[in-house]
């Protein structure tokens, strides 16, 4: 019986897809205000060479709104690729 078999691998990349957005919401939603300045800054380095080309208020807007979507992906994503066969 080998360690790592076909079924869970396909296992893990189902609880990938499926969960791992509705984290990455979660933390979008609920980090600081000081992670949420430095994720800006790192984005707006990375893209336009300056620490603050996008306003605070409108990147924070922006980053609730991915983080909400993220979080309704993954809810019916881990009904279909999850819990559909236990119901």
């Amino acid at each position: 019986m080998p360690l790592l078999n076909l079924e869970f691998i396909i296992l893990i990349v189902k609880v990938m897809i499926a969960v791992l957005p509705g984290v990455l919401g979660i933390f979008l939603i609920a980090s600081t205000e000081e992670t949420k300045r430095s994720i800006r800054n790192t984005v707006c380095n990375k893209l336009f060479g300056v620490s603050n080309a996008i306003e605070y208020p409108k990147f924070q807007r922006f980053l609730l709104i991915v983080g909400v979507l993220a979080i309704l992906y993954s809810i019916p994503a881990c009904w279909f690729l999850l819990l559909r066969k236990f119901f």
